[in-house]
């Protein structure tokens, strides 16, 4: 550092360090209001270990995102997060490391010296915190998450259970990390197996909750709400960023409109929904609507009864498809879920804990919009490439690989390891953003060679994906030799489409290869499509999303019609810029934030449309064939229109015409947009309430979500009585305190979403075979059918022929069998060591109790609770 730097920065006024004082005070005091000393502790425990991460990948987040106006310190927390996992995750899988706390750390040293090391990032730090108002934007937002993070947990405490919905996976996964320091992590539900599904995202929290040396039920409830908190205080970045990008290249407003947008955008995407409620809560002014909406001649279904639920059960299932003439497969069930939802089921599922990944993505590509206005970076793009073929090469190369494209494909590799669906989304996403850069930087936008360049690279990168999918290793190979030919191919042709085809080959390509150690181990799920054969009701859709699809599209079309002209200088002249590329004409003269957002505001809606033209084949049959597509399309299509209709109603405020004047209609439609956010946002207390009852302080209980074994009572068992569980949480405690390892147990398996598999869900010890639809999906093989053009299981690997039928009945036959060799050899083959018999097992077995012929096949009583054994079988 220069001795100029250095003596500005130690004239750095320290005072303002004291704003720092504010986000610890108010974490502290809220929670000791909120939820008591003990707990309170606990949170702030797992708030400062995030911050550590945080704080490891400060500089470089300051470096990526210069429009942030605290340093980019709440996305330097993901940004920490998910380079030291990657680190952990690679090395644990190349079996180079564990996954430990001394592991950990020392990769999170190692990530802390990339970051704060290179002078680069640590002078754009400095530069960043030397600005007035750093310090106090710091505690502002730090100050946000704390609050918004401990008011999530009080709620969350109302209701802190893991079990129903998916819980018990989730925990299960956690648990299986915490237990094995190994990658890939044990299957909880079939021993001898790793993991087959995508829980990179649940890995993440699992590595927060050892170097925090959190009990896991409470971490698990803390993650839950972390998964939705961390994405809000994000989600207020990126608002704040648009908003802010807006203003430096000619909004008008003041310098609190980012702030106002930064909240919004927030509230908009994790704690509002969608619109259905304000239309079905029969309490709310919008129900009056439906019978307007019923006289234009729409089915509006059941009007009243409203649950929280419905939000995302509703296309469909009100009015039940399969009473609906014209519906084929017997209806059309489809889930349109959103975070808040996903929030108050407390479900640490894959499209959920991808979140904090995907808004990284979005805020890179922010920066990247940004980064268009830099003078040097246009010069870098339009540098002449033709003296030399390697000159050539070399420059499109360096324009690849520029460090928020770097960014973007390594999240888009963990995307593949986190939650699939979102990495072929947020390809299309960045492929959009890719499409805006090229054409705004690059003289020409195509040629008749270029369109053909640009035609193979998108049928390439797809074709190879399509083919070699199912072999990771040649898939990411071939990737990488379609990238160096494209790129060798633009050399020839520099134009727009040519570098965005080279762009999407790059992160195509580079994703690949970050989750090639994971897809090596992985038995790819089903990527084939099919048209779907039934439509949504356009009533439908317009009840769900019309708020934010009117919002978002008429922002796009004043977007189109009115353009920035450059500021008059002088006597009424204007300076323009010249293009010689029309389409980069249209994009320049419009602010490049609003282009941005125009270009989500259209991936989001293709994503809303995607599943009414096809679906994604899985075991999901009959009438829930396009289900879990629409799911995560609509995921994620909410999560983008929330982001552009806060930026649409605030840019709207302050829109300028084509003479440079104040838009009167604009700002008119921006206040009637303003009023229609309580839309969306009507949803939140009717669903709070709904889920946890009486938002009263007496009402909170804890966020030990394990704790209500106690006095829970199991619908799985034939005596239902408060506590009928209360032996098999004896039982858990004692494998979590007193049995090291990972040896596998034997209990009753039992049907997803019940109460059977309870101790492997909650100790993350391997069991012989637990829910059985999960295992299905996970390992789920097919083929269509030619004459139903429908997934049938492929007879060549066959979930149930393989495993799940087969360990039902040796299940069953230790469980029932008198012949105790049978036992001891059944026992053998999965190498057994601990066979749990409690009421779930006698339950399964009619009562049965086969105690005594285990102990008799060479077993020994190891823990005993209640009407519960444990027999150990020595190894």
């Amino acid at each position: 550092m220069s001795a100029k730097k250095t003596s500005s920065l130690q004239q750095f006024n320290l005072n303002r360090l004291t704003y720092l004082l504010i986000p610890v005070l108010a974490a502290a005091l809220s929670g000791l209001f909120l939820l008591g000393t003990r707990e309170a502790v606990l949170l702030l425990r797992f708030e400062l270990t995030l911050l550590l991460f945080g704080i490891a990948t400060f500089p470089l987040a300051a470096y990526l995102f210069p429009l942030s106006r605290s340093g980019g310190l709440t996305l330097s927390k993901s940004l920490g997060l998910l380079s030291t996992g990657l680190g952990v995750w690679v090395l644990t899988y190349l079996k180079i490391g564990r996954l430990n706390i001394f592991f950990i750390i020392f990769i999170l040293i190692g990530v802390t010296f990339a970051c704060w090391f290179p002078r680069r990032t640590r002078e754009e730090l400095f530069d960043v915190l030397r600005r007035d108002n750093t310090i106090q934007n710091v505690a502002f937002e730090e100050t946000l998450f704390v609050l918004i993070l401990t008011i999530l947990c009080f709620y969350k405490g109302f209701k802190p259970e893991i079990n129903g919905q998916e819980k018990f996976m989730d925990y299960g996964f956690m648990m299986s990390m915490i237990r094995n320091s190994k990658l890939p992590a044990n299957d909880m539900w079939l021993s001898g197996h790793s993991i087959n599904y995508y829980y990179f995202g649940q890995y993440i929290y699992a590595m927060i909750t050892r170097v925090s040396m959190i009990n896991t039920g409470v971490s698990y409830n803390i993650s839950m709400c972390c998964a939705i908190a961390l994405p809000f205080s994000m989600c207020y970045s990126i608002g704040q960023m648009l908003l802010d990008g807006a203003r430096k290249n000619g909004m008008t407003g003041g310098s609190h409109i980012p702030v106002i947008g930064g909240i919004l955008t927030a509230f908009a995407v994790t704690i509002f929904g969608n619109s259905h409620s304000f239309y079905y809560d029969q309490d709310s002014i919008g129900n009056g609507l439906l019978s307007f909406f019923s006289k234009l001649g729409a089915n509006v279904g059941t009007t009243d009864g409203f649950f929280y639920p419905n939000s995302t059960r509703y296309i469909g299932h009100n009015p039940d498809s399969a009473t609906l003439e014209g519906i084929r497969n017997g209806g059309d069930y489809t889930i349109e879920e959103f975070p808040f939802y996903s929030y108050l089921v407390g479900d640490l599922h894959a499209h959920v804990c991808s979140m904090i990944v995907v808004l990284l993505i979005v805020a890179l590509s922010v920066s990247l919009i940004y980064r268009l206005t830099s003078t040097a970076f246009n010069a870098e793009m339009k540098i002449s490439s033709a003296h030399d073929i390697k000159g050539a090469f070399l420059h499109e190369l360096k324009l690849v690989l520029c460090p928020e494209l770097i960014g973007i494909a390594v999240l888009l590799g963990i995307s593949q390891m986190t939650n699939y669906w979102d990495f072929l989304i947020y390809f299309i996403f960045s492929s959009m953003v890719l499409l805006i850069v090229t054409v705004t930087s690059s003289d020409k936008f195509s040629t008749i060679a270029g369109a053909f360049i640009f035609a193979v690279s998108v049928g390439g990168i797809l074709g190879l994906y399509l083919v070699f999918a199912y072999h990771p290793v040649i898939h990411a190979l071939l990737q990488i030799i379609l990238l160096g030919s494209i790129l060798f191919a633009t050399s020839f042709v520099p134009c727009a489409l040519t570098r965005t085809g080279a762009g999407m080959s790059f992160l195509f390509a580079a994703a690949t290869l970050v989750a090639l150690p994971f897809n090596a181990n992985f038995d790819m799920i089903s990527n084939k499509i099919a048209p779907c054969q039934n439509h949504s009701p356009l009533f439908q859709l317009f009840i769900l999303w019309g708020t934010h699809v009117i919002i978002c599209v008429t922002f796009l079309i004043f977007t189109i019609i009115y353009r920035n002209v450059a500021e008059k200088k002088g006597r009424g002249k204007t300076h323009e810029k010249t293009y010689t590329n029309p389409v980069a004409g249209f994009f320049g003269r419009r602010n490049p934030m609003d282009v941005l957002v125009c270009g989500a505001i259209i991936v989001g809606i293709l994503l809303l449309i995607a599943p009414e033209i096809f679906y994604v084949r899985d075991i999901y049959t009959g009438g829930y064939l396009r289900s879990n597509t629409m799911f995560k399309f609509t995921y994620a299509g909410f999560i983008i229109l929330s982001i552009c209709m806060i930026y649409s109603v605030l840019r709207l405020m302050y829109m300028t015409n084509n003479k440079s004047e104040f838009s009167v209609p604009a700002f008119v439609v921006s206040l009637v947009f303003f009023l229609m956010l309580f839309v969306p946002a009507h949803y939140t207390l009717v669903s709070l309430k709904q889920r946890s009852g009486e938002l009263k302080m007496e009402n909170y209980r804890t966020l030990n979500g394990v704790s209500y074994l106690t006095e829970y009572q199991s619908p799985n068992l034939p005596t239902l009585y408060a506590g009928n569980l209360i032996d098999y949480d004896s039982c858990i405690k004692w494998f979590n305190e007193m049995v090291p390892g990972d040896p596998v147990i034997m209990e009753a398996y039992g049907n997803s979403y019940t109460d059977y598999n309870i101790v492997s869900a909650y100790t993350g010890l391997p069991s012989v075979c637990g829910w059985q639809t999960h295992e299905w999906l996970w390992r789920f093989h097919g083929i269509v059918n030619e004459e139903t053009d429908l997934l049938e299981s492929d007879p060549e690997n066959d979930v149930w022929e393989l495993y799940l039928t087969p360990r039902h009945y040796d299940i069953d036959t230790v469980y029932t069998t008198s012949d105790t060799d049978t036992i001891r050899q059944i026992l053998d083959k999965y190498e057994v060591e601990y066979v749990i018999i409690g009421d779930l097992e006698r339950a399964k077995y009619d009562g049965h109790d086969n105690t005594g012929n285990i102990l008799a096949a060479g077993g020994e009583i190891a823990y005993v609770a209640g009407d519960l054994v444990v027999v150990k079988f020595n190894r």
